[in-house]
């Protein structure tokens, strides 16, 4: 599966459980985190799971470290 982004948030789902992780309690967790983010939630980047949470969806392009900006676009595009 390729991602092109700006991808919508019902998507973003897919694209973790297909090219991120197998397990949908995985995906699950990850997605939570994106849709945190999305609503202006700040994380402690010290701690382990959002260590783990940011660098899945940082393979995605998306970087929770960095304020959502109106839409979910690649940190490779900045």
């Amino acid at each position: 599966m390729h991602i092109d982004l700006p991808i919508r948030l019902l998507d973003l789902h897919a694209a973790i459980l297909t090219e991120i992780t197998p397990s949908v309690p995985s995906a699950n967790a990850t997605f939570v985190y994106a849709v945190r983010w999305r609503e202006g939630a700040t994380f402690d980047l010290s701690k382990s799971a959002v260590k783990v949470h940011r660098a899945r969806l940082r393979k995605l392009g998306i970087d929770i470290a960095r304020p959502y900006a109106g839409e979910i676009t690649s940190i490779r595009d900045a």
